[in-house]
This record gives structure tokens, sequence and C-alpha cells, in this order.
């Protein structure tokens, strides 16, 4: 769905690449290797693949196991709650907030499609043809929930995250707020939708933005380079989109 998505206009990156990042490890680095370790050990689904996850690493994963835009949208509509946003300032929030995630979509995808870079699922499942004798291949490893079916770098999630972050910390003038949610990817009876949710609690929207990067290693769908890629890139659009527009007129 996201093939020809940096081709769409963004609302205030001047083109899909502005922030594009260097390009990610090659794959006979010794980082790669770590990268490649982490999520062939923590990523995988515990059934068809052993997995090193804790209980929390798996809830991690599950819990911001769902839409991006959907997620930060709720995270800003209980901090804005909390605050006491009048009607102009969620104008202004949710503004600023929706254009940040829709141009960390096209962001992403420009990278995508420049990269062309396989996701962990291809990586290890074929690791003992790809030239570096240190990456141990499992044709049939499994990550934890089926993988999307795109390029892994940069990771969409956590460019979302980042751009989220970002914008919500620009705006309140303080990354330091306390907020809590819950997550519609958990098992059912703790979803949001349930009568008694699991929430996951938050100290700043850094450490938010942290986690759920981390969510996706343990997911089994991205390298850390990726996300921590990813979570850079979305922070600079985050922070281009709230400094630059919807700005106040006095």
């Amino acid at each position: 769905v996201f093939e020809g998505w940096e081709n769409v206009t963004p609302f205030v990156l001047h083109h899909s690449s502005q922030f594009r990042p260097g390009p990610p490890y090659a794959v006979d680095r010794k980082k790669y290797t770590a990268d490649f370790n982490e999520v062939k050990s923590l990523g995988g689904d515990d059934v068809t693949t052993p997995s090193a996850r804790t209980a929390d690493q798996t809830e991690i994963a599950l819990f911001w196991w769902e839409s991006s835009p959907l997620k930060w949208n709720r995270i800003a509509r209980t901090v804005s709650a909390d605050q006491g946003l009048t009607l102009w300032e969620n104008a202004r929030l949710f503004g600023l907030l929706n254009m940040a995630l829709a141009d960390g979509y096209i962001a992403m995808q420009d990278s995508k499609n420049h990269y062309n870079y396989w996701r962990p699922v291809t990586a290890i499942q074929t690791a003992d043809t790809d030239g570096n004798p240190d990456t141990v291949g499992d044709p049939t490893w499994t990550p934890f929930r089926p993988t999307p079916a795109n390029q892994d770098y940069a990771s969409g999630h956590a460019i979302e995250g980042g751009a989220g972050a970002e914008v919500l910390k620009q705006f309140f003038g303080t990354d330091q707020i306390s907020f809590r949610d819950c997550g519609r990817g958990l098992p059912a009876g703790s979803t949001c939708s349930d009568p008694t949710p699991v929430f996951r609690s938050f100290t700043s929207f850094s450490q938010a933005a942290v986690e759920n990067a981390y969510s996706r290693i343990l997911i089994g769908f991205h390298f850390r380079k990726s996300v921590e890629e990813g979570t850079e890139y979305g922070r600079k659009i985050g922070k281009r989109a709230a400094n630059l527009y919807l700005r106040p007129v006095h």
C-alpha cells in the first residue's frame, strides 16, 4: 500500500527525502552481526522459534503492535485532557501531530525504497548465504507476528514514534509529562476495549518513543539500526512541524 507513498506531497517537509538517514549497516560489519543476533534471539514467535523475551518484553511487543497514528492520537487525547487544553489549543495540537505523522509515512517510504534493505525474517532465514561468517542462518525462523510486506530501513513505526513524541514535547514545552496508555494488540481481556485493560506508564514522551522503537525488535520486524535511525528521523520531522507550522499569530 505504501509503495508509491514517497511521491505524495508532504505537509511540512520540502520533499520526502529531506531528512533521509545515512545507509544501514553492511552485512559483513560487526554492528550488523550484533543487531542480527539481537532480533534473532528476541523476535521469534516462541512456537516455531524459541525466544529469549521476558514477559515484560512480550507485553511491550504487543502493546505497541497497532496503528501508530491511532496510538499517538490516543496518547495526545489523554495528555490534552490531563492538561486541560482549550478547543483552539487542541485544534493546533492535533493539526501539528497529524501533519507530522502523515509526513512520517511519506519520508519512511522514501528511505525504504532508496535503500531496499532486507527484513530480519529474510536475513535470518538466508544468513548462511549472506557472506558474513559470524551470522548463523535458521531457515525456519519465524517472527513473533507476521512481518509487514515492505522493507526494513528505516522503521516506519519508529519514525512515527519519534515524530509524535517530538510534536508533543515541543507543543507542551517539556518532555517531562507523565501519562499512561492501553494497547489494542494485547491479548484478549487486556486491550483498550476490555473492562480491565492493561496500561503502561511513562514519565516522558521520549521514554514512550524509545519503548515504541524497541518493540519492533521484540516483535521480530526490525534491526536496531532501523529503529534508532527511524526515531531520530521522526524527531526531525516533528520538530520542523512544531517550530514552523500553525504558529500563534501573537
